[in-house]
């Protein structure tokens, strides 16, 4: 029962996490009405002292969603250690650059965009990884993950015609958001599959004891 527990309210956690990532900007875009993504990045709600201890909040504990959505669903997909290792070290590095980028402040312009940088790279790197490896064995389902980091990719081509990242880190996050919903999604459905399965296996084994 305590598994069963757990396993709910990390749901109910990686649910509410998730959403913030649409909705803190749409509160902090409420908060600052003037602000405009294509001569602002949204690092900008980080520094404004109307929505800066949200912002970084909220970060914070997207960061640690992300982190803990793919983590627990590595062991679901891949089984050889080799390939754990790679995913999980990306997965790691992306996790603490997306958190230093909320703590340390737009303000320290090189750290900020060192781990900002960081992350978005090792990010799209460790989706385009997952799908790459899984490819090996189901190319459609890993496909999927490999278009999304591709996507990704392309779209810092957006940082060209702009004069400020915002309109990149709008579309990346769209694409992370998706890719981590339909991961969550995929997830949970396999494992109350898993659950019912023992369940079922329980009560029949009860029976043919009875």
């Amino acid at each position: 029962m305590g598994i069963i527990q757990a396993r709910f309210w990390r749901r109910i956690y990686l649910g509410i996490s998730l959403s913030l990532g649409i909705i803190s900007p749409l509160v902090c875009w409420y908060m600052i009405p003037d602000f405009n993504p294509i001569t602002k990045p949204l690092s900008y709600f980080g520094v404004a002292e109307l929505t800066a201890w949200y912002w970084n909040a909220s970060l914070i504990i997207i960061a640690f969603a992300i982190y803990l959505n793919s983590k627990k669903s590595l062991p679901h997909y891949f089984k050889k250690p080799g390939n754990l290792k790679v995913l999980h070290i990306l997965l790691s590095i992306s996790f603490v650059a997306l958190c230093l980028t909320a703590i340390v402040s737009m303000d320290n312009s090189l750290l900020h965009r060192t781990s900002a940088s960081t992350f978005f790279l090792t990010y799209n790197l460790f989706i385009f990884c997952f799908g790459f490896i899984r490819s090996s064995k189901y190319v459609r389902k890993g496909m999927f993950s490999m278009v999304i980091g591709s996507l990704m990719l392309l779209c810092s081509l957006l940082l060209l015609p702009f004069p400020s990242s915002g309109v990149f880190e709008i579309i990346y996050f769209l694409l992370l958001l998706f890719w981590n919903g339909t991961l969550f999604y995929k997830r949970v459905k396999t494992e109350d599959k898993s659950m019912n399965k023992k369940l079922v296996e329980a009560k029949t084994t009860s029976s043919a004891t009875s």
